[in-house]
């Protein structure tokens, strides 16, 4: 009882930070807390795959990269794609150079790891930052709520009528009837988004913001099931601690590291066409 509660006092908190920074953090609030996810998630994720080292110069970098990655749509808005970049380019050859004067038993696997760390969390964050900063703030809070139902659905359908084993090796509890399910909650929300949000209601229109959904439910699943592939390695149940009774992070976020990249490449296309 008292972990079920230290859970949803947890979510209720969790839920009600990432809302208000949407709706009322005017241009840097939701952006600055992405940098800190990114930042937090980068932590995690060296403990979960053991390419961080210890906690010396290197590390550090690999932090401060971390939280380049994420602030680039904040360059962005100040020195443009050429700016962007430039400051990449910079980071990722220091990055590299630094290796070099580090003694690391495997270096090569150090300087994958920091690499991996950008593109695995900090990059696909970063585009969640890009979507709010481009395309506003209606679109952000639509992808939280249908991940956020996505999950619902999936725990209530799956726990209710699951049998069907969706991936065994890497999440045995997962079924296709809660696949399915969280499906549905996530189409379902697009009525919800659309007729019930106000002002904060998207431009899409419902059949838009169905296809969305539908997308968003498939890319949160794979990837709950890529963070689950890195802990299932670390043999770890939790990425971390840091929040009471749903564990780290990137137990959160990890539907989002995947959301993101894919929502962004669905506009694209919809805008192409």
């Amino acid at each position: 009882m008292k972990n079920l509660i230290q859970r949803s006092l947890t979510g209720v908190i969790y839920v009600a930070l990432i809302v208000s920074l949407i709706m009322f953090g005017g241009t840097w609030g939701f952006p600055l807390l992405c940098c800190l996810l990114a930042l937090l998630g980068v932590i995690e994720f060296f403990r979960m795959t053991d390419t961080g080292g210890g906690f010396d110069i290197t590390y550090c970098f690999d932090l401060l990269g971390s939280l380049l990655v994420a602030s680039l749509p904040l360059w962005y808005t100040e020195f443009g794609m050429t700016g962007c970049i430039t400051a990449m380019l910079i980071y990722v050859l220091a990055r590299m150079i630094l290796q070099l004067y580090t003694h690391d038993y495997s270096p090569a696997s150090r300087l994958a790891g920091s690499f991996m760390s950008l593109i695995y969390v900090s990059a696909p964050i970063a585009i969640a930052s890009m979507l709010y900063l481009t395309c506003g703030p209606a679109i952000v809070l639509a992808m939280f709520l249908m991940i956020w139902l996505n999950d619902t659905g999936a725990f209530v359908v799956g726990s209710l009528i699951g049998r069907t084993r969706l991936f065994v090796r890497l999440s045995p509890k997962k079924s296709w009837e809660g696949f399915f399910g969280g499906m549905l909650f996530s189409i379902a929300s697009a009525f919800l988004i659309k007729y019930c949000f106000g002002t904060y209601s998207t431009d899409l229109s419902i059949m838009q913001l169905c296809i969305m959904g539908a997308v968003v439910s498939i890319a949160a699943t794979w990837g709950d099931l890529m963070e689950s592939m890195f802990k299932r390695a670390a043999n770890m149940k939790d990425s971390g601690h840091i929040l009471p009774g749903h564990g780290g992070i990137l137990d959160r976020i990890d539907s989002l590291l995947l959301v993101a990249p894919s929502l962004w490449l669905l506009l694209i296309i919809a805008n192409a066409f």
